[in-house]
């Protein structure tokens, strides 16, 4: 065979699956966003429906609840209006047939429409009257299905034909090797997509180099879209409409996995804030109104959250927010209050809210040891006790132990930390990390513990005391420890079937000298560092990534790897992969939290999967704590997991 045949095969067979990935994705996104729109429109019938005729059941008005169902219902946008009684029997029932007009049969068969029901309560008072079941016709989302995959799949052929018939028509010309052409595949498969500047001056050459250049241009058009697509289907899942915060359910999500990680977060502050009767000022002033106290809210929420290291904020719903500022002790969580209870008074809507009583808040202190449910219930009792002080009150709830194990202070933790470091009381866990679905070892990833002299509890997490070394600026000669500690481990188990994975603060990469010294460790000890992938937090990363670019060409001229850790806990953007030659990320555990029954938390590993492997890099999940959370994990295409399911941290010297 040719070296032009050859070139045309491999030419068309490269085409030819870029277009049939892309165009598969694109198909099975588009699907899913339309089932995400009939779940939310039947949903929003259901609760507009259950309000409107709450009255008319109670008074056992059926012909006018009857008469507001036909006016929903003839419209045609509904497959099913049910309205029921408290014990489950039919007062109202409207049904219409599926029928889809100008969309084939086997398109309906192969890509079907899940209709999910919406549901709402009729209440009488604080009594339960009934309640409201609709599912939305999907003949309208078949429709537009069907008319975006046709449209999509001519774009797509059209494209394929003419990016095909111009490279065959060149390829049949090139006889010589085409090196910058080669360079140019290389760097599209290293996730990066060059242009060729320079264009060769034989018009053959020239050709070949253009058409390539559209390749690369076209593919970084049709990843962007994809990620277009994720970002905005993650956006409408996990953050509220009119704040744009963390909405409930991702909010519960990531307190959930923060409460059960004591290497990431050892105690915290939980604050829940409530603005005073929002029902009553949206009807007095409008939603507009309304919408404009809650975006004045968010703004002095997030100027405060603003200074702390580690927060997550949420808007759970109305009125209601939350913030839980990880790392924090009971005297910041009383001056948090304080600010927030100040920033309250402050509030004006539309210059006509009263001052004197905009909202309340309550605050609970979690010391490592209360379930989330408890934590829940207290910071509850908290915004109740501080709606009895009166107007923008405050009260903080805390264990009554909480004081006696936070006795120390900075000075204190700088001066047991540094005699820690001096008296080498740094020492290792180690943590499995497995491939999935196989199960077999990957790597492990290195957890720092401190030796303390507390028969109570002689060995410290990370999340007991990394905060407070990063705050007083101690957290690189931490990770010096540490790194200079698993060199010495990796010494003995020379050779990539021992792998280990360490994670780098994100004030040591800002550290001034500390990368001088990293690349001058890992060069002395050149094959053990051939074995080291470091970690960095996502949420630092986004905000150094000049740095991280030079951890990346520093360590990788050593043969190190360089990796994102808690991948997906802000909502940043995926748009900066492109530039990161990292080896792999590791799914936020807050996303793994019940995976089985979240679709959306499943949709987005898929999608964030989808991606990264078009990047070339691997997606490894992490707080895996349950065998149904494994057995999920398998179906998502994910590529490693770690968790104490499938293997807790154990000391260096029992594993070597």
């Amino acid at each position: 065979m040719t070296l032009s045949r050859q070139l045309v095969m491999l030419l068309t067979a490269l085409l030819l699956l870029v277009f049939a990935g892309t165009f598969l994705i694109t198909v099975q996104n588009a699907r899913t966003y339309l089932e995400l729109q009939l779940e939310s429109h039947a949903q929003d019938a259901a609760t507009s429906l259950g309000l409107s005729v709450s009255r008319r059941i109670v008074d056992d008005d059926l012909a006018m609840a009857t008469s507001m169902v036909d006016a929903i219902f003839d419209r045609g946008y509904y497959q099913i209006i049910r309205i029921e009684n408290i014990q489950g029997g039919v007062l109202i029932n409207r049904e219409l047939s599926v029928q889809v007009e100008d969309v084939p049969a086997w398109f309906i068969e192969h890509l079907p429409l899940k209709a999910p029901k919406g549901e709402a309560l009729i209440m009488a008072g604080w009594r339960q009257a009934g309640r409201v079941l609709v599912q939305s016709h999907p003949g309208f989302a078949y429709r537009q299905l069907w008319e975006n995959v046709t449209e999509v799949f001519g774009w797509f052929v059209v494209s394929a034909l003419l990016v095909m018939g111009l490279g065959l028509a060149l390829l049949r010309r090139v006889l010589s090797p085409l090196k910058e052409i080669e360079w140019q595949a290389d760097a599209i498969c290293n996730r990066e997509f060059p242009i060729l500047e320079k264009l060769p001056h034989t018009r053959d050459l020239r050709r070949i180099v253009e058409a390539m250049n559209r390749l690369s241009t076209k593919l970084r058009m049709m990843l962007t879209e994809h990620e277009d697509l994720a970002a905005k289907l993650r956006k409408q899942a996990h953050q509220h409409p009119v704040s744009g915060l963390a909405n409930k359910l991702y909010f519960m999500a990531a307190l959930k996995n923060r409460m059960t990680s004591p290497e990431v977060c050892s105690h915290a502050v939980l604050a829940l804030i409530q603005l005073r009767d929002l029902k009553g000022y949206n009807h007095k002033h409008g939603y507009a109104a309304g919408d404009e106290l809650l975006r004045q809210t968010v703004t002095l929420l997030r100027d405060i959250a603003v200074d702390i290291p580690r927060h997550t904020l949420g808007h759970l719903s109305g009125g209601d927010f939350a913030l839980l500022a990880e790392d924090y002790s009971i005297a910041e969580g009383e001056a948090l209050g304080q600010r927030i209870a100040e920033a309250l008074a402050g509030l004006n809507g539309d210059k006509t809210m009263r001052p004197s009583d905009n909202g309340h808040l309550g605050i609970v202190y979690y010391d490592g040891t209360q379930e989330v449910s408890q934590l829940l219930i207290e910071a509850d009792k908290a915004l109740r006790c501080a709606q009895s002080k009166g107007a923008n009150g405050w009260a903080l709830f805390a264990p009554e132990d909480a004081g006696e194990k936070a006795v120390r202070g900075a000075s204190e933790w700088r001066s047991f930390i540094q005699q820690a470091l001096a008296d080498n009381r740094v020492t290792l866990h180690l943590q499995p990390v497995y491939s999935c679905p196989e199960k077999s070892l990957l790597h492990y990833e290195v957890l720092v513990r401190l030796i303390s002299n507390d028969d109570a509890e002689p060995l410290l997490v990370a999340g007991a005391f990394m905060p407070m070394a990063e705050s007083l600026g101690l957290s690189s000669e931490i990770d010096k420890a540490v790194i200079a500690q698993a060199l010495q481990l990796l010494e003995k188990h020379t050779g990539q079937s021992f792998r280990l994975a360490i994670n780098i603060s994100p004030s040591s990469l800002q550290s001034e000298g500390f990368l001088d010294w990293l690349e001058g460790e890992l060069w002395r000890h050149r094959q053990a560092a051939k074995q080291i992938t470091f970690e960095l937090p996502e949420y630092g990363a986004v905000t150094m990534l000049e740095r991280v670019h030079e951890l990346i060409k520093r360590t990788g001229s050593c043969g190190s790897q360089v990796a994102l850790d808690h991948f997906g806990r802000g909502f940043s953007s995926f748009a900066y992969l492109h530039s990161l030659k990292i080896s792999y990320l590791k799914v936020d555990g807050g996303y793994l939290s019940q995976i089985d029954k979240n679709p959306d938390h499943r949709f987005f590993i898929q999608a964030l999967t989808d991606i990264a492997h078009g990047l070339d890099i691997e997606v490894i999940a992490e707080a895996v704590e349950s065998e149904i959370t494994w057995h999920s994990l398998q179906s998502l295409h994910v590529d490693g997991a770690q968790g104490y399911y499938l293997g807790r941290p154990e000391p260096y010297n029992d594993i070597a």
